[in-house]
């Protein structure tokens, strides 16, 4: 169940999540924005309902300095506190990516050490160099903790093959007790509308040869008036589909209700259950105006074996 109040400034939240074995978590959230400073502020904190102790609290926050994009994070834990800060330069500039954290995990903004006096805990560097041959760039990053020097990688796309649709792409990676080469071919491919296929080559690096075509993921989308089909079939799990699932298929219905827009949704997820084709989970979803900035949402995720889940939702504009 939740509930949100927005202008154009300043947004607030709460969320609660019921299933059938209670009360599951409760959590607050948010955005402020300071025009004039071009800086948004986002916190959130969470709480676990059955333990007294919050689960996290953090603050995000994204803004603009020297022609790049800034973006911050802290979070605080009962074991612990971490910051951390992001430069995103622009497309075809020299510097692409500047990351650093203080006490916080290297792939997810979590705390990384039990202390509240957070140390330089990990960094780097993604950049790009312009060349002026038939290879157009050149590309690498800098990866470093507080250790010292972790890995440099230079990576060097190859001009395409032509009219075949192949192409290579190698890549050097140093780390300070090893050197690594790949040499990788790679594909472009043009499906047909409404249909996307996920393709790869199957490439033997011991051999150099290629062994053939993989395909990952086969999907398709098609429109009947106000209703949209999609579907999507996975044949190795590279995150498409909601796991443990491997297929999913889905309908959006839109239309104009007496008070604004409303959807309406059903999404079916197949693996390896008991039931008609795999059936292993429905998901419903309904949003709709009830006034003309007011919006009500209704979600139910119902797994074949398992808990359900209930979401109520309510958001009105200032």
């Amino acid at each position: 169940m939740g509930f949100g109040l927005s202008s154009q400034e300043w947004q607030a939240g709460l969320t609660a999540t019921f299933s059938q074995s209670g009360f599951t978590q409760l959590s607050l959230h948010g955005w402020v924005t300071l025009a004039g400073l071009g800086l948004k502020i986002m916190p959130q904190i969470a709480f676990d309902p059955t333990v007294p102790p919050f689960s996290f609290a953090a603050v995000k926050a994204t803004g603009k300095w020297a022609g790049f994009q800034v973006e911050g994070i802290a979070r605080l834990e009962e074991e612990g506190f971490g910051w951390g800060f992001t430069l995103v330069g622009p497309k075809n500039g020299l510097i692409q990516r500047v990351r650093i954290r203080f006490n916080l995990k290297w792939f997810l903004d979590e705390v990384l050490e039990d202390t509240f006096d957070p140390s330089f805990s990990l960094g780097e560097v993604w950049f790009r160099l312009p060349l002026s041959c038939c290879v157009k760039q050149l590309r690498g990053w800098l990866r470093f903790t507080k250790a010292g020097f972790r890995e440099l990688g230079l990576s060097l796309p190859l001009p395409p093959f032509q009219k075949t649709g192949l192409s290579l792409f190698s890549l050097v990676r140093f780390k300070p007790d090893e050197k690594t080469a790949f040499l990788v071919p790679t594909m472009t491919y043009r499906s047909p509308p409404c249909v996307e296929v996920y393709l790869g080559l199957d490439w033997n690096s011991t051999t150099s040869t290629i062994q053939g075509i993989k395909v990952y993921a086969l999907s398709f989308h098609s429109q009947f008036g106000n209703v949209t089909v999609r579907g999507l079939t996975t044949f190795e799990d590279i995150g498409l589909v909601k796991r443990p699932y491997r297929e999913t298929l889905g309908l959006t219905w839109k239309k104009e209700g007496c008070c604004g827009p409303a959807k309406f949704t059903f999404t079916t997820y197949f693996g390896d259950g008991d039931l008609l084709f795999g059936l292993g989970e429905v998901e419903l979803g309904v949003e709709m105006s009830v006034a003309p900035d007011a919006t009500i949402g209704l979600g139910a995720e119902v797994p074949v074996s398992g808990n359900a889940k209930l979401t109520l939702s309510w958001k009105a504009k200032l």
